[in-house]
């Protein structure tokens, strides 16, 4: 066992409850061998049961179970897309989709962690490269980020000074790193630009805000910085990702760190909710046997009516991984440079409608499960519940990412100076 110590939160802001970092015994992690996406699938199908014993302990604690983290750690799934000169097998972005799936099919909560903490890798792999070797050297490293921030962050010497605050940080308990994205002066002239930088545990704190009404056990928290100073060398700049100028493609010389931040960060987000839809899909035909095993012939036509809703919800889910893992595939091996803004908007487009049709089909069975899924012990109220919180991400939603599209193909510019 390797004992990983996390960061004491003593401080806390005015009127606020600052989260408990316990220190954790953990399993050191290990490095992923999978040399196919069918054999990391597999692993995290066997995890599946585990963690669907642990949903109401993630639900409780509002984050992930320490167990849930040791068992993808010892699996070696987080870093299905670690470059291969740190080891990794550099798996495509369809791998870190599928696995998520499969995950959230047990548990809701870590199949979207999972989603985000895989794809945080990928963006680790496009800082320089003595940053990279010192979080790649360390299986244990999580990278937890932020989007949605507060606070502009002040150009100094060497590096950039921020206070702060960024929010929904999923698994942020679990983390020793965290990525935020800031706007902050550019060097050069006028302006803004959109950096991306890497924090560690010991420059932040945790705020205990995550109480929400689906994917409870994400951990989804603020997080508070207070005059932190960020070396230069722990930012890389969004336009350069976006554009294949980073890190990463020179220094890895691999398809998939030569293609836009723009679609390894929107694809992977769609994960959680196929699995989702899935586990939501098996537990309606469960329900569904039953009643109609050994029914009378007048209530067994009955239930035959909602098997309908099920074709379809079936075919919704089906439809949504297809469309997934064709653009997953396709726009993987494209070059940044290549990449148009209506390739761009085009993948923002089809993660939120397969997104979507997933979450349609969850209300559509939710609304003919009956009476009794209205508990809250019911499983399916559960990850109807998840399915509407997942959906509900910026990332996912079909108002932002349709109106992207549309604007695309007439040639009209972007209402958002940036894809996340």
């Amino acid at each position: 066992m390797r004992l990983r110590p996390r960061a004491n939160d003593t401080t806390k802001p005015k009127g606020q409850t600052m989260a408990t970092n316990e220190t954790a015994s953990r399993p050191r992690g290990r490095l992923p061998e999978y040399r196919t996406i069918e054999e990391a699938v597999e692993i995290a199908r066997s995890l599946a049961p585990k963690l669907r014993e642990r949903v109401p302990q993630a639900e409780q604690l509002r984050r992930l179970p320490e167990e849930n983290v040791n068992d993808l750690l010892a699996a070696g799934l987080i870093g299905l897309e670690n470059p291969k000169r740190w080891g990794g097998p550099e798996l495509n972005l369809d791998a870190c989709i599928e696995v998520s799936a499969a995950l959230a099919e047990g548990c809701s909560s870590t199949g979207w962690v999972y989603s985000l903490w895989s794809s945080h890798m990928w963006m680790i792999g496009q800082y320089p490269e003595h940053v990279q070797e010192m979080v790649f050297s360390d299986p244990d490293s999580l990278v937890s980020s932020v989007v949605n921030t507060v606070g502009a962050p002040e150009r100094v010497d060497g590096g950039f000074r921020w206070t702060g605050r960024g929010f929904f940080s999923s698994g942020v308990d679990h983390c020793n790193w965290l990525i935020a994205a800031l706007e902050v002066p550019a060097a050069e002239g006028e302006g803004k630009e959109r950096r991306w930088m890497l924090i560690p545990r010991s420059d932040f704190e945790i705020v205990d805000d995550w109480y929400t009404v689906g994917l409870k056990g994400t951990g989804s928290k603020t997080i508070v910085l207070e005059d932190v100073f960020i070396p230069e060398e722990r930012t890389v700049i969004w336009s350069e990702l976006s554009e294949g100028r980073g890190y990463g493609a020179r220094l890895h010389n691999s398809p998939l760190y030569c293609a836009a931040v723009d679609f390894t960060f929107s694809l992977p987000l769609s994960g959680p909710e196929l699995g989702i839809a899935r586990a939501l899909l098996r537990a309606f035909e469960g329900r569904a046997r039953a009643r109609i095993s050994g029914s009378s012939p007048r209530l067994a036509a009955e239930q035959t009516l909602h098997l309908t809703r099920y074709a379809r919800a079936a075919a919704q889910i089906d439809a949504a991984r297809a469309l997934l893992l064709e653009d997953a595939r396709r726009f993987c091996f494209m070059p940044a440079s290549e990449a148009t803004a209506l390739d761009r908007a085009k993948c923002r487009r089809d993660v939120a409608f397969a997104t979507q049709m997933c979450r349609e089909a969850c209300n559509s069975l939710f609304e003919a499960a009956g009476g009794s899924n209205i508990f809250e012990s019911a499983e399916i109220q559960r990850l109807w519940r998840d399915a509407n919180v997942a959906a509900a991400h910026h990332g996912l939603t079909w108002d932002i990412n349709g109106n992207a599209y549309g604007r695309a193909v007439m040639d009209l510019p972007p209402l958002e100076r940036f894809g996340l």
